[in-house]
C-alpha cells in the first residue's frame, strides 16, 4: 500500500516566515514556497506565509521539521486505501 503525505505549515508558530526561513533552505525536494500575501505595485510585500506546494515530493526526511526553531512544520503520513 502506498502513504500519502500531508506537509503542514502552522501560521500561528510561525508568523514572520520571511524572518527564517530554514525550512525554504533545508528541504532536498523543495516542498515549500515563501508566498507574499498583501502584494502591492511599488511597495515591498511585509505580510508572508509558507505553502507546501509541492508534497507530492515529500521524502519524509523530515530535515524540516528538525530545523524549525518554532515546530511549526509537521508531516502526516497517511495510508493509501
Amino acid at each position: 500500500m502506498a502513504a500519502k503525505v500531508k506537509v503542514h505549515w502552522l501560521i500561528d508558530k510561525c508568523p514572520k516566515p520571511q524572518d527564517c526561513g530554514k525550512c525554504l533552505e533545508v528541504c532536498p525536494s523543495t516542498v515549500f514556497v515563501l508566498v507574499a500575501t498583501d502584494r502591492e505595485r511599488y511597495k515591498e510585500p511585509e505580510n508572508w506565509v509558507i505553502i507546501p506546494s509541492f508534497e507530492l515530493f515529500c521524502t519524509t526526511c523530515n530535515k524540516c521539521i528538525d530545523i524549525c526553531p518554532k515546530d511549526a512544520i509537521k508531516i502526516e503520513i497517511k495510508e493509501a486505501e
